[in-house]
């Protein structure tokens, strides 16, 4: 019996390619997907129209500038998380323009959210307080706005 040098470093290779792919799958087996979701609700004003520019700051994704010119426009966005690390946070800096100012907005999601919803859809709330210019005199009023939806990753 001979020692065939080419015939063992192409298994070895097979082989050690098979493992990485293995070990590969392996670590990325739960995704949970949402979606984020912007709208315009600034009601009542001459010009109500918002810009925005969101990025995902873990994986350096951007979404690019948007445009919504009047309630109840906005955009969607569809963000995949990974669930084996349940604990570890996607963070979306947004950044906000209209013509009452400008804003700065982090939006912490995990996939552990999701997860506590049992493959169901689920719902999260942004509570805060809004500026009602429908009165002479402007006062903050508090308002709860319904900006992202859970769902199951098939």
């Amino acid at each position: 019996m001979t020692f065939n040098i080419d015939r063992f470093i192409r298994t070895l290779a097979w082989f050690l390619v098979t493992q990485v792919t293995v070990v590969s799958q392996a670590g990325r087996s739960h995704f949970v997907t949402t979606e984020l979701n912007i709208r315009n609700e600034m009601q009542g004003l001459k010009r109500p129209e918002i810009v925005y520019h969101c990025q995902a700051i873990n994986n350096g994704l951007e979404y690019g500038w948007r445009r919504a010119k009047k309630p109840p426009l906005g955009h969607t966005f569809h963000v995949l998380l990974e669930g084996g690390q349940k604990l570890e946070e996607e963070i979306h800096r947004c950044h906000f323009r209209s013509v009452l100012g400008k804003a700065d907005v982090d939006i912490h999601m995990t996939a552990i959210d999701a997860e506590i919803c049992n493959y169901k859809r689920a719902w999260i709330m942004f509570h805060g307080k809004e500026w009602d210019f429908k009165e002479r005199y402007p006062r903050l009023i508090p308002r709860t706005y319904l900006e992202g939806k859970w769902k199951p990753w098939p």
